[in-house]
């Protein structure tokens, strides 16, 4: 049962996140508004685990898969707004160099666990009754330096599952921008200047955007069908100067919608044209007889 209600919990939240970072530019309410709904999240996780008593193996499932699941997003947020808020205002060159060194800093800490951080990749389980039960006090070099947490509601590893988690995200987030950066970087500096070469910028939702550069690569539109969808992804970003994301993230986000049409901003620009050109059928000029 804790395993059906947590990956409802968790599919819930990661469309609430999905869905605010294309409603939120600014940095800080973005970060504001997703760690609240994170606390909230993980406040449910914990009332679901107290109601529903597990035996050994199910906590040790719990610790090790479901909890870090959704803890990852606390710590990804939080670091990646402590990015975001540092980022140099410069040139290019500034912006990578800065998170280059950030990539630098995630590395260092993949390898400062490395043990761990094998044991997880290769789902290992050897050690999980040390490192997903509760109550254990066994000293040992195996054991992590982690933050003091709710001994009822974390384990000795809980939360380094999560950080590992909440890293290999932000290695991606942070590999993505040193690739457009140093793909585009005249562009980058013209969007800094507040201008891109033709003064125009994309003002609606990201997302609309990928869902039209996903309409361009399926019905061949570029290039006679050879442009790649990462190409038109950042000729897109480039040319309208915004960050449309990784396209199989956005793909995944476009199909895991579910109360609307899978293709929303298509239809709605579908739809906008129809009632343009009705409108313009409902006008008929009269004709002038010649006198």
């Amino acid at each position: 049962m804790i395993r059906e209600l947590s990956l409802r919990l968790q599919e819930q939240l990661e469309l609430d996140l999905e869905s605010l970072s294309y409603q939120q530019s600014n940095p800080l309410a973005k970060f504001n508004s997703s760690i609240s709904l994170i606390r909230d999240a993980l406040k449910k996780l914990k009332v679901y685990f107290d109601d529903h008593p597990c035996n050994k193996q199910e906590e040790i499932y719990f610790f090790k898969y479901i909890k870090p699941d959704i803890y990852r997003w606390k710590i990804y947020h939080s670091e990646l707004y402590m990015i975001e808020s540092n980022l140099p205002v410069g040139g290019a060159d500034e912006q990578i160099n800065y998170l280059k060194q950030e990539h630098y800093h995630i590395e260092r800490f993949f390898l400062q666990y490395q043990f761990q951080y094998q044991y997880y990749r290769l789902n290992a389980d050897e050690l999980d009754n040390l490192y997903f039960v509760r109550g254990v006090q066994l000293q040992s070099t195996l054991l992590p330096n982690v933050p003091e947490l709710d001994p009822s509601f974390s384990t000795s590893c809980d939360y380094l599952f999560s950080k590992i988690k909440a890293y290999e995200l932000l290695k991606d987030w942070v590999l993505e921008k040193l690739n457009y950066l140093q793909k585009s970087p005249l562009s980058i500096d013209n969007i800094l200047q507040g201008h891109t070469s033709t003064e125009l910028r994309w003002t609606g939702d990201s997302i609309n955007l990928a869902e039209l550069g996903y309409g361009l690569y399926y019905t061949s539109q570029i290039n006679n069908g050879t442009a790649g969808i990462g190409e038109i992804f950042r000729w897109l970003e480039e040319k309208f100067g915004v960050t449309i994301g990784i396209p199989a993230k956005r793909f995944a986000a476009i199909r895991t919608r579910k109360r609307l049409s899978r293709t929303k901003y298509i239809d709605e620009m579908k739809e906008a044209i129809d009632r343009k050109l009705d409108k313009e059928d409902e006008y008929v000029p009269e004709r002038k007889d010649k006198g």
